[in-house]
């Protein structure tokens, strides 16, 4: 049996300026687990591409469908400064409406995952870039989300993160996008 698409574009267009399109008439779907990357020059459209998915973009026609109320986090390329000031556990309580009881526990399992050792009561802007970076994909992953999209993920990760990341992704068992 095939697996559920889950992440479905229909002849999606989409421009910022007129006569400038970034994509025209674009179809294509995503299957459940799929693993997959997108390439391409700066400026070739793959953040937009993340952003029409995340719903913060709206396309100029065609339909950007995610299955089922799927739920969808992404991994953005830098910390946001407005995050610098905030405790690690600060931080991952900000995607949660009603912060879980058990987030002591889910924070030390993403953080295992991607093999980042920092107390809890750090200021996230006291991180290295590197540590910045794993703490991005932690704070995508505490979300446990249907569908994680990952922006330049290896940006300030030496090689033995890159090598973490990857056996990472590969044991995933939902459905990652990468730029």
């Amino acid at each position: 049996m095939a697996e559920e698409v889950i992440l479905r574009f229909d002849e999606v267009s989409f421009e910022y300026e007129h006569n400038k399109p970034i994509l025209d008439e674009a179809s294509f779907s995503v299957r459940k687990s799929a693993k997959i990357t997108l390439m391409g020059q700066n400026g070739a459209g793959k953040s937009s591409l993340f952003a029409l998915i995340m719903g913060e973009l709206k396309p100029n026609s065609g339909r950007v469908s995610v299955t089922n109320g799927a739920t969808i986090a992404t991994a953005r390329q830098v910390m946001a400064r407005e995050d610098f000031n905030l405790s690690v556990t600060e931080y991952f309580a900000k995607p949660f409406e009603m912060v879980p009881a058990n987030l002591a526990s889910r924070i030390s399992k993403v953080m295992i995952a991607v093999n980042l050792n920092v107390p809890a009561n750090r200021r996230v802007g006291e991180l290295s870039g590197g540590q910045q970076a794993r703490l991005l994909l932690a704070f995508a992953l505490i979300q446990n989300p249907d569908i994680l999209l990952l922006d330049e993920p290896t940006n300030n990760l030496d090689q033995p993160g890159i090598d973490h990341l990857i056996e990472f992704l590969v044991m995933y068992d939902k459905t990652v996008i990468v730029i």
